[in-house]
């Protein structure tokens, strides 16, 4: 069976096409060429110039684990209220109540119909695989997938210390993600969450964890190139030290020199951008990212844009959630080890469009993006 989607306006940047106008053809659920004038065409749908593009794809958000979880149990004002006269489904609003922490089946929702097909939890630990793909289960019409969260976790940090050779490194990390059924390697702050275990309240790309007497760039250095040796095709992720803190874009441009040129991908890269400039002490370095940026090609990054309004912040990186959580809003916050693997910290936010920092925030990450 031939169907015909006309009038589409197409998007294809791989094909250079933007915005053109066209007919597509579609068999047995596959694009085709137009077919001959022969073949018979069953179905015909004016799309009336509504855009055609292949699914988006989140390759980092939350939508499953631990502290999705905690999330949701933490603020249960912002869970869904459906009124059982409306259908199941419905088309979200600004003025929905589940806006902060949406349900499984409200994650899958919103996101096909922003047009997006896919997304990967980015921090699943090997303690709570399971949960969390069963989890991502749960979650309709979208592809999900995940990447196992190392670097922090007490077994590697050992290996680290008692200088294990590199195959012993590739071993674990291979086992790892057997283990846990994921797809890449995910680094939170590097060596950092352990390091507040031990009452380290920053750790700086050279600094030593006080226990283990290892550098976060040892922890990089090592992560990345397991990944690469054992051929993973997702590079190893990294949440870069420092996040949040101004000035932090010095740790963000070392950072990229740490993998020794083998690949590497920087994610919410804006919260690692920050200058010291200006009466407040705090500026946009947005501009010595990007062109790090466009200097490494070994380099990949995502930007991480943030939305005015109420939100919740779920992280691993339990030295910056500590630090945020006296400006928790509403006033409540979780921040805890999990079992030796890593951290945990869940804290509510409220973004200001009138707050300088929040809308700093905004506006230099439109000027990575560019």
């Amino acid at each position: 069976m031939i169907t015909l989607l006309k009038n589409a306006k197409v998007i294809d940047p791989a094909q250079g096409k933007d915005g053109v106008t066209e007919n597509i053809y579609i068999r047995d659920g596959r694009i085709v060429a137009k077919p001959s004038d022969t073949e018979k065409i069953h179905q015909t749908i004016d799309l009336n110039g509504k855009i055609v593009m292949a699914g988006a794809i989140d390759m980092h958000s939350h939508i499953g684990g631990g502290k999705v979880n905690i999330a949701r149990m933490m603020l249960p004002e912002y869970q869904a209220t459906r009124n059982l006269s409306e259908p199941e489904a419905h088309i979200c609003t600004p003025s929905c109540t589940h806006n902060v922490t949406p349900s499984t089946t409200d994650t899958g929702m919103r996101y096909i119909e922003m047009g997006y097909t896919a997304a990967f939890e980015p921090a699943i630990l090997a303690i709570n695989a399971r949960q969390a793909h069963l989890e991502m289960g749960d979650t309709p019409m979208i592809d999900k997938g995940g990447y196992a969260m190392l670097g922090n976790d007490d077994y590697f940090l050992r290996l680290l210390a008692g200088k294990a050779d590199q195959k012993a490194i590739n071993d674990y990390v291979a086992w790892t993600l057997h283990s846990t059924q994921t797809i890449g390697i995910k680094v939170v702050n590097p060596g950092g969450i352990s390091a507040f275990k031990f009452n380290q309240r920053r750790l700086n790309l050279d600094e030593n964890n006080v226990h283990y007497q290892v550098t976060p760039r040892q922890i990089l250095q090592s992560l990345s190139r397991a990944v690469n040796e054992l051929g993973i095709a997702k590079p190893l992720h990294v949440h870069c030290n420092n996040l949040g803190t101004a000035g932090n874009f010095q740790t963000t441009l070392d950072t990229m020199g740490a993998s020794d040129g083998i690949p590497m991908h920087l994610t919410h890269i804006q919260f690692h951008s920050y200058g010291t400039e200006g009466d407040k002490k705090f500026s946009s370095a947005a501009a010595q990212i990007a062109q790090a940026l466009n200097a490494n090609k070994h380099i990949s990054a995502d930007v991480g844009q943030i939305l005015f309004g109420q939100t919740v912040t779920a992280s691993g990186d339990n030295m910056m959630q500590h630090l945020n959580a006296k400006i928790a809003n509403p006033k409540k916050s979780v921040i805890m080890d999990i079992e030796c693997d890593a951290g945990c910290g869940v804290v509510p936010f409220k973004y200001h469009d009138q707050n300088y920092v929040n809308a700093l925030q905004v506006r230099h990450s439109q000027v990575i993006r560019i």
